[in-house]
């Protein structure tokens, strides 16, 4: 146990933990499993990581930190999503992958289920990403880590629409609001062939006033079984969400325009 302790040790030092306290850095050392920061090592080397800082956010399959790194030459901050390998829920993942005619699962054993997510979280943000849909820009993935673009300001996150509901309508126009948010779904549907598939006030995020849609890992293609139920899921979360706020929202009609079924198109 004190080698692997040791290991761990060497690794943050290799890291450059901006935390240098003790207590932060056993923080690190409970979070942070062998293969994990050897990944993030990996990470250090393509310039992705210079300096590890704190958590964004965290969740029950991952935690978000911050970063800074170097890419073209250029300084900035990164996000990196590490997906715990040993308590993700892998069950609940299930739902998701399985009917995505991108992977074949036949290949794909329970332990490397995990990267396999990260792999469809890079996929999807690409996809979406490419069509101007208001995503985090990926960057890279490996193993259980993914990399990509930080929506914050000085190390620290822009804020989600949940966390801002009761301020919003002081800050700007929600109806406004409504309608960028509306058109991302629309182009990531059309455009991009993807449903977000947990979609609500908690994942979107607001940075100068435009709407960013995050946590991707679960979206699926229009043509996965479940992509119908999954988009209705959605407009309802949104629907609700805005309707709180006073905006007049139809879910029926904001289902059609999303499809892009309004005019009665096909």
């Amino acid at each position: 146990m004190k080698k692997e302790i040791a290991k761990i040790e060497r690794l943050l030092d290799k890291l450059r933990i901006k935390e240098k306290d003790s207590e932060a850095r056993k923080i690190y050392a409970e979070v942070f499993d062998e293969r994990t920061l050897k990944t993030l090592y990996k990470l250090s080397k393509k310039g992705y990581i210079s300096a590890l800082g704190g958590v964004v956010s965290t969740g029950k399959e991952a935690n978000i930190f911050y970063a800074e790194g170097e890419l073209d030459g250029e300084k900035r901050g990164f996000a990196l999503k590490i997906y715990r390998t040993e308590t993700s829920e892998f069950f609940r993942m299930d739902e998701y992958i399985f009917g995505d005619k991108r992977f074949d699962m036949r290949k794909i054993s329970r332990k490397d289920m995990i990267f396999l997510w990260v792999e469809k979280e890079y996929r999807n943000l690409e996809r979406a990403f490419s069509e101007g849909v208001n995503v985090p820009k990926p960057f890279y993935y490996l193993r259980n880590v993914l990399v990509m673009e930080f929506l914050g300001k000085n190390e620290l996150p822009y804020p989600t629409l949940f966390e801002l509901r009761k301020e919003l309508p002081e800050i700007l126009d929600v109806e406004e609001l409504f309608l960028k948010v509306k058109d991302n779904m629309k182009r990531l549907y059309t455009r991009s062939k993807l449903v977000h598939a947990d979609l609500s006030e908690y994942n979107i995020v607001l940075k100068d006033e435009e709407p960013y849609f995050i946590d991707m890992g679960q979206a699926v293609l229009t043509d996965h079984p479940n992509a119908d139920f999954y988009l209705e899921r959605d407009v309802k979360n949104v629907a609700a969400f805005f309707s709180r706020l006073g905006v007049s929202v139809n879910p029926e009609e904001l289902l059609l325009e999303i499809r892009g079924e309004e005019n009665g198109d096909s």
